[in-house]
């Protein structure tokens, strides 16, 4: 039976930087494994944004794993809270709630500087007990996740208001993307309350004596009610399992029926345990027959607007990703490869846009493209484009 690896640098296509002589990240960065890929096999160009929706990854992810957003997706709130368990009463809402540090009204840092979980709950365990008993008719309620990431259940009634995902409007002033709607009075009194709550928590105070971004805000986004998915099984014929750091991917899983293993060091940066998360990967090859490697580490450089940053991630996505999988199909029978992004996050803008990206793969017959390396460029020279990303998936499994 063959073997279906995708490996998914979230967020590592971008565009031409003047300071490195007018080559994006993906081709000034050392990537020979990723160049093997579309050198052996078929590269090319897709787009994984549909027509009306935001390059959210939510959307591009649930894309690639097969499944049209326009019919499947109601907000990035409820896939994380699948991942988390979370099953919320009927009459509840559920967002993606990030705690970010606002500073003179401006969004300096939708992750608090990458707050460590470990604070991060702690600051949400306090406001869970702060803010219930400021607004009981609310039925609020935090659920703490990994980092700055985060879940908040409310009552449905919020649930039209328009909201703004916060990597959106780095360095902007965030007075115009507030949610905006009928009952935004009640989530901004909320959002304000926490503010309070969370400049005189000792978590924040020891951030700022370290010299640390402190978390000064709550940024409730995204929402919606949960979806209802086919499971990747019953569309593809198939098992697998994501391998992945962050809750939107394991929440994707979760709704698919794909194996969401919690791997040991797996933090969504550049300290990420790679090894841990090929470990998982191999593992669940050994009874399935699909495995989804997720790397946040080049999107997350890319929204901090770090080109430097964003090369380093994506040549150790390569390294200790893309070439250990290559060496897995050595020693075993008809694997099949695919490298590509979720979306570009240019660098410059530090946030996502709906581009068609790279996409290379190879499987049991040998690509007969001209492209000799995996950048936006070269691959213009292959001869796949999918105006899908759930095209490309279908072709994928038939390589």
């Amino acid at each position: 039976m063959a073997k279906y690896i995708i490996c998914l640098g979230d967020g590592m296509a971008d565009e031409p930087l003047e300071v490195l002589g007018n080559k994006t990240p993906l081709q000034a960065a050392h990537t020979p494994a990723m160049d093997l890929v579309a050198r052996s096999g078929k590269s090319g160009l897709v787009h994984t944004v549909p027509a009306g929706l935001h390059p959210g990854s939510d959307v591009c992810n649930m894309g690639i794993l097969g499944y049209n957003p326009h019919e499947f997706y109601t907000g990035r709130g409820p896939i994380e809270a699948a991942a988390m368990n979370i099953n919320p009463p009927e009459g509840l809402v559920v967002f993606r709630c990030n705690l970010v540090c606002i500073t003179n009204g401006m969004m300096k840092d939708f992750t608090s500087g990458h707050i460590s979980t470990e604070e991060a709950t702690e600051l949400m365990t306090s406001l869970n007990e702060s803010l219930t008993s400021f607004f009981p008719e609310e039925k609020l309620e935090f659920f703490p996740g990994v980092s700055y990431r985060h879940i908040l259940l409310l009552p449905k009634k919020y649930v039209n208001l328009k909201t703004t995902a916060p990597h959106d409007i780095t360095d902007q002033q965030v007075a115009d993307f507030t949610p905006k709607g009928e009952t935004e009075d009640g989530l901004m009194a909320i959002f304000n309350k926490a503010a309070d709550i969370l400049e005189a928590h000792p978590v924040n105070k020891r951030r700022v004596s370290k010299g640390l971004d402190p978390a000064t805000h709550i940024w409730p986004w995204s929402q919606g009610v949960m979806p209802s998915l086919p499971s990747f099984k019953s569309k593809f014929g198939i098992t697998g399992g994501i391998v992945t750091a962050v809750d939107l991917l394991k929440g994707l899983g979760t709704l698919s029926g794909l194996v969401t293993p919690m791997v040991k060091g797996a933090t969504g940066f550049l300290d990420t345990n790679y090894k841990n998360k090929l470990d998982a990967s191999f593992k669940i090859l050994e009874t399935h027959d699909f495995v989804y490697i997720h790397i946040e580490a080049p999107d997350e450089a890319g929204h901090m607007g770090r080109h430097d940053l964003k090369i380093k991630a994506i040549e150790d996505f390569d390294k200790n990703i893309v070439m250990p999988c290559l060496d897995y199909a050595k020693t075993h029978d008809d694997v099949h490869i695919m490298v590509l992004p979720d979306h570009p996050t240019p660098c410059r803008l530090k946030t996502h846009t709906s581009e068609a990206v790279p996409v290379a793969y190879m499987g049991s017959t040998k690509g007969t493209d001209k492209s000799e390396y995996y950048d936006e460029e070269s691959v213009k020279k292959g001869d796949l484009l999918f105006k899908t990303p759930w095209d490309l998936l279908a072709s994928f499994l038939t390589s």
